[in-house]
């Protein structure tokens, strides 16, 4: 089962800025959504909006799955998961950062195992199953915390630039895992990304933001391809738009 959300005039201010304004938009369930927009165009705020790390100030965020409306709690957050740009791990190995997770949910022992070897495998990080995580480099930081997230198998996964710190080959090992997660898991993936080429290969909608407020949203070739709004032409032509 996945999970859908929905904004509906979703608003957040830190003091007189506002950095959310009257957001109304869903993300479908099982799809890849990816949130685009310019530095300061309220992106990361609605991510943690989403992933009730801030408090709207107006409106409301709901959560729905095949039964209907699912009521915030502990329940919720454990069927979500957050990839923050900045990779968060524990200062211990790699392997131990992606089982922490299994134990917590109560896995046992060969299960961990087996999940976390497949993690590893599927992150291109075998061969670092043992080093510490204040070892790794920011882009090996970044695939590690993908593949606990994955290991978790959330319904609802939340990244935020996943792959800014990665290289190549890397971005390719992470989209890979991705798209895995949405087609094989039914995963739900809302991304923030700068990089306009990962949001057409891997989004099934966009959705632009800019100066807090959404300008457009839709499927990805018709947002690529013919854009309702002037804002959103230039924006994904690659025209600097502040």
């Amino acid at each position: 089962m996945s999970l859908s959300v929905r904004l509906d005039g979703t608003g957040v201010s830190y003091g007189p800025r506002a950095a959310l304004k009257g957001v109304t938009c869903g993300f479908p369930a099982g799809k890849v959504s990816a949130i685009l927009g310019p530095n300061g165009s309220g992106k990361t705020t609605l991510m943690r909006a989403v992933a009730d790390l801030e408090v709207p100030g107006s409106g409301s965020i709901a959560y729905l799955d095949a039964t209907g409306p699912v009521l915030p709690g502990l329940a919720l957050m454990r069927r979500m998961t957050l990839v923050s740009q900045r990779a968060v791990l524990f200062n211990t190995t790699v392997y131990n950062n992606i089982a922490y997770g299994l134990k917590a949910r109560g896995l046992s022992a060969p299960a961990i195992k087996e999940r976390v070897a497949e993690a590893l495998d599927a992150g291109g990080l075998s061969h670092l199953a043992h080093a510490r995580a204040g070892t790794l480099s920011g882009g090996e930081a970044q695939r590690a915390a993908l593949v606990r997230a994955w290991a978790l198998r959330p319904e609802l996964l939340l990244l935020d630039e996943p792959t800014a710190s990665m290289d190549p080959a890397g971005v390719t090992l992470a989209e890979g895992l991705i798209r895995r997660m949405r087609d094989e898991d039914g995963t739900t993936v809302v991304m923030v990304t700068h990089n306009l080429f990962q949001a057409r290969r891997l989004a099934d909608r966009v959705y632009l933001l800019y100066a807090g407020e959404l300008v457009e949203h839709g499927d990805t070739g018709r947002m690529f391809g013919s854009p309702r709004e002037e804002l959103t032409r230039r924006f994904v032509s690659g025209e600097e738009v502040y």
